[in-house]
């Protein structure tokens, strides 16, 4: 192969890749929604069950200390916004006994799931183009996604974050 043609196959595959790592721009398109996962009772919990609600997917795993550190404000964040009917989801990449153990300890009330690399990939279709932990996804009534973060949350950033699905009477879209 020529070097012109090398640029141009490095080219495509460079834009192919950062096309896949793009959100989704709609519901039809949101791959959450065709994602499952196992509870601790290794049940699949199919993602579609929060379809029409404000959502807020936190991907983590026990041994990522940031992770860890969010908990309290995701705890706090869940109780606060229970008049507009945010729901939160953990999905854990790691061990189900760990997280299950983790869960218990903090007194986590929102609903966890475990997966392995098929979240992770989930997440990377979500925008997280590196494929790190924390990552949070933010989905609004009609199932776009309207908000992500990668890394540890700063102060306010989850406020900030959760603002466009945080109004009561939120419409879809909005």
């Amino acid at each position: 192969m020529t070097r012109p043609h090398r640029r141009t196959l490095a080219t495509l595959v460079a834009f192919t890749l950062a096309a896949a790592c793009v959100p989704p721009a709609g519901d039809a398109a949101n791959p959450l929604f065709e994602a499952k996962f196992k509870d601790f009772n290794r049940t699949y919990q199919p993602l579609v069950q929060w379809r029409g609600r404000p959502l807020a997917v936190y991907f983590w795993a026990t041994w990522c200390e940031s992770c860890r550190r969010e908990v309290p404000e995701l705890v706090a964040a869940y109780d606060s916004h229970r008049d507009v009917e945010l729901q939160i989801v953990g999905i854990a990449i790691d061990q189900t006994d760990k997280v299950e153990a983790f869960v218990k300890e903090t007194g986590i009330p929102y609903p966890m799931l475990v997966g392995g690399n098929d979240a992770l990939q989930l997440s990377r279709r979500l925008g997280n183009g590196v494929g790190g932990l924390p990552y949070m996804v933010i989905v609004n009534r009609d199932g776009r996604v309207v908000g992500t973060h990668i890394g540890e949350l700063t102060p306010g950033k989850l406020t900030e974050l959760l603002a466009p699905v945080s109004r009561p009477g939120q419409t879809p879209g909005a």
